[in-house]
């Protein structure tokens, strides 16, 4: 994959990346990499094919919109409301029973 630096100066609509590239990016072993690839909905299509490549604009358009639907919308709430209440209360110490 090209430097990033080379990239900075060129237009994304006009870098292509290879199978190899793009399994770079995102780090990827080799295998699971190629298998990724195939699964078009983990990743979008190749816009060219034989040999596959992808669209830098498009790859990036794409972590965007997995990004806002992993991010979640409202605030969570705090952990002690997402924990299961206790079945037995404890008694004070000074109590017996």
């Amino acid at each position: 994959m090209p430097f990033i630096t080379e990239l900075a100066g060129l237009d994304p609509r006009h870098v292509f990346l290879s199978c190899r590239d793009v399994i770079a990016r995102y780090g990827w072993g080799k295998t699971k990499g190629y298998q990724n690839l195939k699964d078009r909905d983990l990743v979008p299509p190749p816009v060219m094919t034989h040999p596959d490549r992808w669209r830098l604009d498009q790859l990036l358009a794409w972590e965007d919109r997995r990004i806002e639907e992993a991010t979640p919308s409202a605030p969570s709430p705090p952990l002690g409301a997402r924990l299961p209440q206790p079945k037995r209360t404890r008694r004070p110490k000074g109590e017996l029973g």
